[in-house]
């Protein structure tokens, strides 16, 4: 059962960061490229994380920082 909520986790992941993608839609290419390039570091660093507890805390954490990130360009929806 836990390769199940492993998929729906890497699944929330990826919708996480499509999010992210959208929400710098608009921004000026400079901190677009570099919002981009710090999301891919940070899930390139914890890409073979296998903790559920710390992949949801990981997944809590990076939707707060996109609503902080969302409030700060004015794109909150």
């Amino acid at each position: 059962m836990s390769s199940l909520r492993h998929f729906v986790m890497k699944a929330e992941a990826r919708r996480l960061y499509r999010d992210l993608l959208r929400a710098l839609r608009g921004s000026d290419a400079a901190t677009a490229a570099g919002v981009r390039a710090h999301a891919r570091e940070l899930y390139a660093l914890h890409a073979s994380e296998t903790d559920l507890e710390q992949i949801r805390i990981l997944l809590v954490d990076g939707r707060h920082s996109l609503d902080e990130l969302k409030s700060s360009l004015g794109t909150v929806r």
